[in-house]
């Protein structure tokens, strides 16, 4: 139950963010940290960073068997799967949903965070951009750093066997 609740709450989090950031139409732009982040106003019609702008439709099929996909897994693995494999498919899920609301009731994705390195400008994002971020670098994180057997069993990831057995395995020995 409460990774649907992490759910529910990056969900929130994320519109909540998106309202606020239309007080900033038109063009209009809040210097948080000066070179480096600014809040500024955009709407993005295509996936991250435009891709797929041109394609309407291919945008809503994606992001409709995102949210399914997202919210499939988190149900699937949610008896079985580690803690940190629930965290980060609810992260994904409350990205993936936030997104999709703003596609399905504006037209497009508002992103806000605008951030610059230098001469660099990454791609302007939000708040679901950065929770799907978080969840998948997490999975990769987890997926890599277990043994595959591990990941899906419930619990913490394997111990050391307890002291008296690694004593019985030396008395074989």
């Amino acid at each position: 139950m409460v990774w649907y609740l992490i759910v529910v709450a990056g969900v929130i989090l994320d519109q909540l963010t998106k309202l606020a950031a239309l007080n900033l139409k038109p063009d209009g732009t809040v210097t948080v940290i000066p070179g480096f982040l600014y809040f500024i106003y955009r709407v993005n019609t295509g996936a991250a960073w435009s891709f797929l702008a041109e394609h309407d439709w291919g945008i809503y099929v994606l992001a409709a068997l995102s949210v399914v996909a997202s919210l499939l897994f988190l149900y699937l693995l949610s008896r079985a799967a580690r803690t940190g494999i629930k965290l980060s498919f609810s992260l994904i899920a409350a990205g993936t949903i936030g997104n999709m609301l703003d596609r399905v009731s504006r037209g497009g994705v508002i992103d806000f965070v605008d951030t610059h390195f230098g001469s660099y400008q990454f791609p302007t994002f939000n708040i679901a951009d950065s929770l799907l971020v978080v969840g998948t670098v997490l999975l990769l994180i987890i997926v890599i750093s277990q043994p595959h057997a591990q990941l899906f069993k419930p619990g913490r990831p394997a111990a050391d066997p307890p002291a008296a057995a690694k004593g019985d395995e030396q008395d074989h020995a």
